[in-house]
């Protein structure tokens, strides 16, 4: 078409020198374009027509495909790999060695691909997980985390370490764990059934004897367990998981001791546990409980 445009205007706007053509050769070229307009051209027309409407339909999957497989090749070639989980999710990955880590809600867990499992295996890490190492007296597991460096390597323990919280914590389930703090530099190996708790402010670390190990990972179960915890803490606990807002109003049972299982994934059920302990009334609106004395409406 720009040709076309471009030509006219030539024919129409300069003056054309036709003395070394003669008027019969001259008529002779109009005759053959004349004729050629004059053709019937439906079966370049139709093919042209079945050719614009497979542009118009492949083009965008083109397109798509193009940016779907950039973005792929983009995530597999880069630097860091991230897995994490929002409010009420869990997720179970395998690390490039074995490695499986079950992480808790709000958690994340990066790694290089490149250059995991080459010298070691180092990953960062936020939030909740249930490390289970896979063993390489070779290739230490390190994990790099808010206030903290952990190393092992092959075990399984419990790691919890968040922003929002003042310290962190690792129970060690089997195997054996070297806990650093960044801050200070100060270094414990911990043997199973231990856990060591870091202040984040001071960047101390203490270490306690487990007696349930059982009720720390019970996360992992899909399971809120409790030995001899106010009301109000286990209701704390019931905020958090479920992303609810409770509004106590029965207020002498605030500080009652709860001991029991509460499942994480159905609250209907938690509640139904704490109206039958405590006897009093649980209604749920949207995300607001509200829960009062039996008697009253």
């Amino acid at each position: 078409e720009q040709l076309e445009t471009s030509m006219f205007q030539h024919w129409m706007d300069n003056d054309i020198d036709t003395s070394a053509v003669g008027d019969k050769r001259i008529l002779a070229l109009k005759e053959k374009i004349d004729a050629k307009i004059a053709k019937p051209r439906t079966s370049i027309s139709l093919w042209r027509k079945l050719l614009r409407a497979a542009v118009a339909i492949l083009l965008p999957v083109f397109i798509l495909s193009t940016f779907y497989l950039y973005r792929e090749n983009n995530m597999l070639s880069s630097d860091e790999m991230l897995v994490s989980t929002g409010k009420e999710e869990h997720a179970s990955i395998t690390l490039p060695d074995g490695t499986q880590v079950y992480l808790n809600s709000e958690s994340k867990l990066r790694y290089i691909p490149k250059v995991y499992n080459k010298e070691e295996r180092r990953i960062r890490f936020e939030g909740e997980g249930l490390f289970k190492v896979s063993k390489d007296k070779e290739r230490p597991f390190v994990i790099d985390a808010l206030g903290l460096q952990v190393q092992v390597l092959g075990t399984k323990f419990n790691l919890s370490v968040r922003k929002t919280n003042t310290t962190a914590e690792l129970a060690l389930l089997e195997g054996s764990v070297s806990f650093t703090s960044t801050k200070t530099g100060k270094n414990v190996i911990l043997s199973p059934n231990q856990k060591a708790i870091l202040d984040q402010q001071t960047g101390n670390i203490t270490v306690e004897d487990v007696t349930y190990m059982e009720d720390i990972t019970s996360w992992a179960r899909q399971e809120l367990k409790f030995r001899n915890v106010p009301l109000c803490s286990v209701l704390t606990s019931i905020e958090k998981n479920y992303n609810v807002k409770i509004d106590l109003r029965c207020k002498n049972c605030m500080y009652d001791l709860f001991t029991g299982t509460l499942p994480s994934t159905n609250i209907q059920e938690a509640l139904v546990v704490l109206e039958s302990s405590y006897h009093f009334k649980a209604v749920m609106k949207n995300r607001l409980v509200i829960i009062s004395s039996a008697s009253t409406n």
